[in-house]
Parts: structure tokens; sequence; C-alpha cells
């Protein structure tokens, strides 16, 4: 485990959000492993493939269950198979590289799905999901937030779990030729409440749900004590032993 990394945000407006910083450095990790290839699990419309096609690696795959994703991926010439994480059409480590870029609190099945990922993978697995520093009031606030909509997503059918602990990825995972790395990081960037408030009554505005209600007032009047703070990241990687990526 690395030590958890906290950044200031100095200025930011709704658009300046940390979330592609984290891209980022997920992609540092990748590419800091040299491989040829790279399957990403639940690629959405392929933002990280391109990426990682862009930064030299060889072979870029990705799996993803939304047709309309697929579709939008496959237009920017993208090799992208429909399917669903918990079943991968693929050899055992058929590439080097498998990653997971905030599809862990997506799965329906997160530890068959990770235990596909391990099989398919013939070096490393690395996860980018979201992570609260629960250390820090805004971030308490925001975790209850999260939680909410997750809550509010599942009530209409979508998957939308509590985004995983570095100890549940791990215990899930639990494959014992990997070894095991991960950090957490956090640059700290307060939201505007009275945004905050205004999104989440709009999506109250034609449901009856009187507990949702008493439970958004507690969270927004938190939000105005103590501020609320996007969330920061967690970056696991399993690396199998014995092996590496680098094929020059």
């Amino acid at each position: 485990m690395r030590l958890p990394m906290m950044i200031q945000s100095t200025k930011r407006s709704s658009a300046a959000r940390p979330h592609g910083e984290y891209k980022r450095q997920l992609l540092d990790e990748i590419v800091a492993l040299k491989p040829a290839t790279l399957l990403d699990v639940g690629c959405g419309t392929g933002d990280l493939l391109v990426a990682a096609r862009e930064a030299g690696i060889a072979r870029t795959v990705g799996i993803e269950p939304e047709t309309q994703a697929c579709v939008r991926a496959r237009s920017r010439g993208l090799d992208v198979i429909s399917c669903r994480a918990e079943a991968l059409p693929f050899e055992d480590r058929s590439f080097d590289v498998v990653t997971l870029d905030y599809v862990a609190h997506h799965t329906e099945n997160l530890p068959r799905a990770l235990r596909e990922a391990s099989r398919v993978a013939r070096c490393a697995v690395l996860i980018l999901d979201c992570w609260f520093d629960d250390t820090l009031a805004s971030q308490r606030v925001a975790r209850r937030y999260d939680n909410w909509l997750k809550r509010r997503d599942r009530k209409s059918g979508y998957v939308h779990n509590a985004c995983p602990t570095a100890i549940e990825l791990i215990s899930m995972f639990a494959a014992e030729e990997f070894s095991i790395d991960y950090f957490c990081r956090l640059i700290l960037s307060p939201l505007d409440v009275a945004e905050v408030e205004r999104s989440a009554r709009g999506l109250l505005e034609n449901d009856d749900d009187p507990i949702g209600r008493l439970e958004l007032e507690g969270i927004l009047d938190d939000a105005r004590r103590d501020g609320i703070s996007d969330d920061g990241c967690i970056v696991a990687r399993f690396l199998r032993d014995g092996e590496a990526a680098d094929t020059a």
C-alpha cells in the first residue's frame, strides 16, 4: 500500500472536476507496465482505449454490455465486443493488462468479474474506482450523498453499488499468484452546495419518496455546515508473480 495523497484544489469550476486527473494516473500506471496488449472491461465509448492506443499500445480491446456505447466506440475505430464482465470470451492470459476503469461499482457480480479479469490477464489487472477520505467532514457528506444517489439508481433498475474498499477488492480478487499494491488519492475539490441541492431536488420532483426526501434534507444540512467535496480515487494493481508485460 502507498500512502494516500491529497492535493488542495485552489480554483475550481463545475467543469473542472478531478476525475480526468485520476484517469490520467491510471493511464500512467498502464504505460509503466509496457504492455503490448490491453483489455478494458466496461470500456464505455472507448476513451481509455483511445488514450492507450495513442500511448503506443499495439492491441487494445474493450468489452461493453451497453449497445449504444458499443456503437459509439466502434464508430471511433475501436475493437469492442458486446459482453459482460462476468463472462469474458477470451482464452486464459490473452492480454498483458486488464483494466476496470470506474467499472467495479457498476458490476453486478464483482467477485466473478475479478476472477474473469485475473484469468485473462497475463501480467496485471488494474482497477480505478471512487474513494472517500472519511477523515474529512466534506468527504463524509460526499459519501452519504453518493450512497443516496446510488440507492435511487438501484430503485430504477441500474447496477450502481457502493464503491468497493481496498480490503473488499483484495478479498474478492483472491488470486494467490498475484501480488497486490494500491494507493488512494484525493484532489480536494469543493462542490457548490446550491448546485448539489438543485440537482438533487430535481431528481425528486416527480417522485413520492418521503424517506428519500428526509434523508436528503439531512445531507444538505450537513453540506451547508461542513461542505461537500468530489470523491477521490483508489488505484489497485494486481501483478502476476514472475510475469512482465515488457515484450521489447
